[in-house]
């Protein structure tokens, strides 16, 4: 009996050393929602590309678990008296992929690459706090004269166009992260392809095949890298919510994109343990083509329209996500940043309703004279549901006829870059950064409706230069108070975010930003 106890202890203790000998290989799956628009981290506009971005590459700062700024490859910083100059101590373990050391010159490189015109930043607004940028990206000053330098391999010195209260967040995204010098010099525009891209972060890209998947492999250099338990992670690929959860249901997926509108009820039913409705920072907009007629040239047409859009009954009856009725560009609850609404949110539906009637038929459209605008929006279940129900509640109040068109999310993000659509388009801005709505709406940005007021670009210069959180939001409320007046883009409803996370997933913190680093996650067996 004795001999026994002690054979199956044996057997026990082998079973065990074999079995940590050839642990299975942790690999996460998860949902992206649509194709990437692009891995270089100054040409790419997206969430969704932000997500894959934040596991390749690591900033000044970055993102914690539960989505709050933290040290990056910055072990400390110190920001002069003014708030003007920034000076980042860098940790001396930050490694790029292939072993090398992230210097200080790595972020000049980065970030001169950033502001040289021809390398077409598509988040100019992120580096316009440096100093000299905007003359730099206008062409009138050479990206040697940025604000940044480097004092030695491990210190960097940041010089701010003006005061920026909220720049460490800015430092965690990813214009402003560093380059790998020698494969961009090596590669060129190939540098950020499976087997090309040297990044610092805890990732590795290792395969991306189009409308299916990105594999990332754990970076062994990484400065933390012990700390990290998935081996891989892959980010699927698709803009069709159904299919996304079916995927989840056969175990494919370990965490979805969204949750069908139409399954939402079914997934609070049957699948409890996983559902994740988290408030979001953000805007769910619609942005009118200020440049084309009759949205640019009749204020009382958009406000309308706006007028008309019963929020209230949209997020009871169509999203029912636990979405936020939006009447501000600039969502609540970032750092303290009260918007103001415009006075007519005050106001009953029906009262909104005769306003927009009134409204339409001052800028000359009636029954004889019928509105006709057409609203772009990418593919998503939930996108449809509420252009349908835009297009319905607009004909059935206003007699507006509403032409929807729905494309490919790659192809909505290049339309508006290229200011090319000719009525409205749905866009979702989602960022934790107070100004970075209203930056919207500035004359000089790329990204916006084409609003050009030299007041308001006053306004928010008096923004840019105040030198405390308090001021800078009393600032930024002005300007948002005058932009209500010219309805320059239609609110909507301030966003959840929508997941489907397996119980087996471990780590996970639901939060504002809807940043979940893969660092920070693992499956329990």
């Amino acid at each position: 009996m004795r001999v026994q106890r002690l054979t199956v202890a044996l057997l026990v203790a082998l079973w065990s050393m074999l079995a940590g000998g050839a642990r299975a290989e942790m690999v996460l799956n998860l949902g992206l929602g649509p194709e990437v628009d692009s891995l270089d981290p100054h040409r790419s506009t997206t969430i969704v590309a932000g997500a894959v971005l934040l596991e390749l590459w690591e900033g000044l700062t970055s993102f914690d678990a539960a989505g709050r700024t933290s040290p990056g490859v910055a072990a400390r910083w110190d920001t002069s008296e003014d708030g003007l100059v920034w000076t980042f101590t860098l940790r001396p373990d930050a490694r790029w992929s292939d072993g090398s050391a992230v210097t200080a010159e790595d972020f000049v490189a980065g970030w001169r690459r950033a502001v040289t015109p021809a390398t077409g930043l598509a988040l100019p607004e992120w580096v316009s706090p440096l100093k000299n940028a905007e003359a730099i990206l206008a062409g009138r000053a050479a990206p040697e004269t940025l604000g940044v330098r480097a004092d030695g391999p491990q210190r960097l010195v940041v010089t701010l166009e003006h005061p920026k209260p909220d720049f460490l967040i800015y430092t965690a995204y990813w214009p402003l992260f560093p380059l790998h010098r020698p494969s961009l010099e090596r590669e060129g525009s190939r540098f950020v392809q499976p087997g090309r891209l040297v990044g610092n972060g805890p990732f590795q890209l290792a395969e991306q095949v189009p409308q299916s998947h990105l594999r990332l492999v754990r970076n062994p250099h990484f400065h933390d890298a012990a700390a990290v338990k998935p081996d891989a992670v892959v980010f699927h690929v698709t803009e069709d919510q159904q299919t996304e959860m079916k995927r989840f249901r056969a175990g494919d997926l370990q965490v979805t994109r969204a949750i069908p509108p139409s399954q939402l009820d079914w997934a609070k039913a049957n699948l409890p343990e996983s559902v994740h409705l988290a408030y979001q920072i953000s805007t769910f907009m619609l942005m009118p083509n200020l440049k084309t007629a009759p949205l640019g040239t009749h204020v009382e047409v958009r406000r309308a329209l706006s007028l008309a859009i019963d929020r209230e009954a949209l997020v009871a009856k169509v999203t029912r996500g636990g979405e936020v009725p939006a009447y501000t560009l600039t969502p609540p609850a970032i750092d303290g940043y009260a918007p103001p609404p415009p006075d007519w949110a005050a106001w009953p539906q029906a009262r909104r309703d005769e306003e927009a009637r009134r409204l339409l038929a001052a800028a000359g459209f009636g029954t004889d004279r019928p509105l006709e605008v057409e609203l772009l929006y990418n593919t998503s279940e939930v996108y449809r549901q509420v252009a349908v129900a835009l297009a319905a509640l607009w004909q059935s109040k206003l007699g507006v006829r509403t032409t929807l068109v729905n494309q490919e999310f790659k192809v909505v993000v290049r339309r508006i870059r290229e200011q090319d659509w000719p009525g409205l388009v749905r866009i979702s801005w989602a960022v934790p950064l107070t100004s970075e709505y209203l930056n919207l709406l500035r004359s000089r940005s790329r990204l916006g409706p084409g609003y050009a007021d030299a007041a308001f670009d006053a306004l928010m210069a008096d923004a840019d230069a105040a030198p405390t959180l308090e001021r800078f939001h009393a600032a930024l409320a002005r300007a948002e108070a005058h932009a209500n007046d010219a309805v320059p883009v239609i609110p909507i409803l301030h966003q959840t975010s929508r997941r489907l996370v397996s119980p087996r997933v471990q780590g996970w913190v639901d939060n504002p930003l809807d940043v979940h680093p893969a660092r920070y996650l693992s499956l329990a067996p």
